[in-house]
């Protein structure tokens, strides 16, 4: 695949990737550029409520809301992606419908603009970085396959059937990768 990758593509774990911080994720790239690139993993949840993670909540639409490791660097610092039809225009976009913050003063605003905040509203835990150079290495040894980002599949209700639709998506020579060993030793 000669996908171009950049700001608003999923980078999907192939089962050959060695970093168990990354086997069957999907990852959201929020920023790519010459000094490095960022990403939030969609699709590993921390078993947490934001009612857990944030001791003053005072939005109560959202103490429910899901929280995700968004992967191994950084692991205190918390981030939320927003999923509206409409531009929110205190938050960068990603792709179309998909806002990303890191601002807790922005969130009560984000929180009375979205129709259904415990819906359209999740928070990452850390974040996925590469220096320099490092993810373009990486997909030249095929460690990543890539496709646009689309705000359905980061807020799909079941996180653990993420990677598997994202696989799908690709086409039909991609559907042996969802039946793969995680450990490829296990052939």
């Amino acid at each position: 695949m000669n996908f171009k990758y950049g700001k608003g593509t999923f980078l999907i774990a192939n089962p050959v990737l060695p970093d168990p911080n990354f086997s069957r994720t999907v990852v959201l790239l929020c920023n790519h550029d010459e000094q490095g690139s960022f990403g939030l993993v969609v699709n590993r949840s921390a078993n947490l409520k934001a009612s857990d993670v944030f001791a003053n909540l005072e939005f109560p639409r959202i103490q429910q809301n899901g929280v995700f490791i968004g992967g191994p660097v950084s692991q205190s610092q918390v981030f939320y992606l927003a999923r509206s039809p409409e531009p929110i225009a205190e938050l960068e976009q990603i792709c179309a419908g998909l806002y990303l913050g890191m601002s807790m003063e922005a969130l009560e605003l984000v929180c009375d603009r979205l129709e259904n905040p415990g819906r359209d509203l999740r928070f990452y835990l850390g974040y996925s970085g590469w220096g320099a150079g490092q993810l373009a290495g990486e997909m030249e040894h095929k460690s990543w396959l890539t496709c646009n980002a689309t705000p359905d599949i980061v807020f799909e209700p079941q996180e653990n059937k993420i990677w598997a639709q994202t696989v799908l998506s690709l086409g039909k020579e991609f559907e042996y990768l969802v039946n793969a060993p995680v450990d490829p030793q296990w052939n």
